[in-house]
């Protein structure tokens, strides 16, 4: 794999074998979704690997900063199609919603209308309506994340842009610190989705907030 600083090697010759296989397999499953009648009572959910890496410059991450291997949107923010015909609105693109992996099983179980265990106590919430092409309302729970904490076994690639190893995203803010308080970036993504400037020290309240609900959620 060519390294996306370099500047040399054929990145798309790299990826089209992949691209086309999977592209095949997919087709091939619709296929015989279709095949067995049952295409309409099938919802299909296509969604990548977290962040991309390499990104060559950006270009495999939406332009959003940072890669795999880091808690900035390009690391952690990823596409998701739901398909289901006569029940998933098509054509539609949410850029709103906050959809997290932790609200994948309560979504599904809404969706089959499967019962959770009564003392389930789950993180996520159901995003079902989200997922049929409906607004949903905002997250009323923060979003945390953690990742490189331990500098050994997630040894950060010379040259990348490297970020603090915990995250919360609570509402439009993201805060991303240290796991000994240090190092505060505070993101607006609602203004400033690329994470461009970091507001860590004008919005003090807020990073103060999320600081410690940060720390307090290890």
């Amino acid at each position: 794999m060519p390294d996306e600083h370099s500047g040399k090697g054929d990145t798309p010759a790299n990826f089209r074998p992949v691209l086309i296989e999977m592209d095949r397999q997919i087709g091939r499953l619709m296929d015989g979704l279709k095949r067995l009648g049952i295409d309409e009572k099938t919802l299909v959910i296509f969604a990548s690997d977290n962040g991309a890496l390499p990104t060559f410059r950006g270009a495999r991450s939406g332009g959003f900063r940072g890669s795999k291997l880091s808690l900035y949107e390009g690391g952690i923010r990823l596409p998701l199609i739901a398909r289901w015909p006569g029940h998933v609105v098509s054509n539609r693109v949410d850029t709103s919603t906050v959809f997290a992996a932790v609200d994948v099983l309560p979504s599904l179980c809404v969706l089959a209308q499967a019962s959770l265990p009564t003392d389930a106590a789950l993180d996520g919430r159901d995003l079902s309506a989200a997922l049929l092409g409906r607004s949903v309302a905002p997250r009323a729970q923060p979003l945390f994340w953690e990742y490189g904490r331990n500098a050994t076994a997630f040894n950060y690639p010379a040259g990348r842009d490297r970020s603090p190893n915990l995250a919360v995203r609570d509402g439009k803010w993201k805060l991303l610190v240290n796991d000994d308080g240090a190092g505060a970036e505070l993101y607006n993504l609602e203004q400033d989705p690329a994470e461009t400037t970091n507001l860590a020290t004008s919005e003090s309240a807020v990073t103060q907030h999320l600081r410690e609900a940060v720390l307090r959620s290890e």
